[in-house]
Parts: structure tokens; C-alpha cells; sequence
């Protein structure tokens, strides 16, 4: 059995992150929730990497390209018109290589976040993955209100800063993909006998 304390997930702090400044300020979120920053590195991420972190399995462009057309379609617009396609792997064919295309425009802050449901406890730290939906004092909530539909208009994907695991099994396998384990330590943080007894 996994000790629960010792879970650990994936965080990219996106271009637009970088760029913003904001790499301390998010990084110290999950700090001071208590989570341990166990691995960490600044890269420029090479296309192969990022080809390979945005699958390009039909679920997953169904998923993405589904809920592109669903944003398109809450603001009454056309999405065959500005797609050219409402075939929702087609658009997600189309978003993903718009993903792949910003994760490559700039660099990126990769960290492994350790702790007591890592996965949970950042993917709610983070917040919604669309901004504007975000709840304040979520890190999208706080640093970005960028929309679905400005970001399909200007054909770009959505801008939110952060990209956090959304499963034990996606954080095991995007952990493996960007870090060797060597590049993982472990230490005892000041608090954790506060945090969990001895």
C-alpha cells in the first residue's frame, strides 16, 4: 500500500506563468497548504515531451474537442464556421496541437509536489481549468480570467497559467515523463511532525 502522505502529483507552471512573474507566488500556494516540493526544474520543453504529455488518443481529443464545441455553442456561436469541423476529435486534433504549440512558445517550471492527496489538494489549490469560472483564491481564480471563447476565437488555447495531474495514474505517468528519479529527493520539511505526529 502507498503511504498517503508521500502522494505525489505533477505541476507545470505555464509560459504565461513564467512570463507573468508568478512562479514564486504559485509555488508558495502549495507550500504553505502543507505540500512538500520534492523535484523542480526550469525547461524549455522540447515538442517530443509535450507530444507525448498531451495524448493523442480519440478519448482525449474527443474530451477536449467536445468541450471546445460546448463553449463555442454556450455563446452562440458557430463552430463549424470558425473549426471548419463540428467533429469533436477533429477539434480536439486542432486544440491539442494548439496546446503543444504554446507549452513549446516559452519556458516552463516543472515541479513533483508531495503530500497528503497531492492530487486533490493542488488540483483545488489550482482551481477550475477554465479561469473565468475559477472560484478567488484558487491560483486561476486569483491570477487569470481568461475564457474558452476569446481563447477559440484567437484559435490559441485557453491561458491558465498551470497545468496540475488530474489522477493518481496521469500524475504517476506525467511524474515519470518529465523527471528521472534521480532528479526526486527526499527530505523531512520543519513541520511535518506538526503536520502528522512522529
Amino acid at each position: 500500500m502507498r503511504d498517503p502522505r508521500r502522494e505525489r502529483t505533477l505541476v507545470l507552471v505555464k509560459p504565461d506563468g513564467v512570463q507573468r512573474g508568478l512562479v514564486g507566488e504559485i509555488l508558495a500556494r502549495f507550500e504553505r497548504a502543507g505540500l512538500k516540493l520534492v523535484a523542480l526544474k526550469m525547461v524549455r520543453a522540447p515538442r517530443e515531451l509535450l507530444e507525448r504529455h498531451y495524448p493523442a488518443d480519440e478519448t482525449f481529443l474527443r474530451t477536449i474537442g467536445g468541450k471546445t464545441k460546448e463553449a463555442f455553442e454556450a455563446y452562440g456561436l458557430d463552430v463549424r464556421e470558425r473549426m471548419g469541423t463540428e467533429d469533436p476529435v477533429e477539434v480536439g486534433r486542432r486544440v491539442r496541437e494548439w496546446l503543444v504549440d504554446f507549452m513549446a512558445s516559452g519556458p516552463v517550471v516543472a515541479a513533483v509536489v508531495e503530500g497528503v492527496h497531492a492530487v486533490s489538494a493542488v488540483r483545488k489549490l489550482v482551481g477550475q481549468t477554465l479561469p473565468v469560472f475559477a472560484d478567488p483564491g484558487t491560483i486561476r481564480g486569483d491570477w487569470s480570467t481568461d475564457s474558452p471563447t476569446l481563447a477559440n476565437l484567437e484559435q490559441r488555447p485557453v491561458r491558465n497559467l498551470v497545468h496540475a495531474s488530474g489522477t493518481l495514474e496521469e500524475a504517476e505517468y506525467e511524474v515519470r515523463l518529465w523527471f528521472r528519479e534521480d532528479e526526486i529527493h527526499a527530505y523531512r520539511r520543519a513541520d511535518e511532525a506538526a503536520l502528522f505526529g512522529s
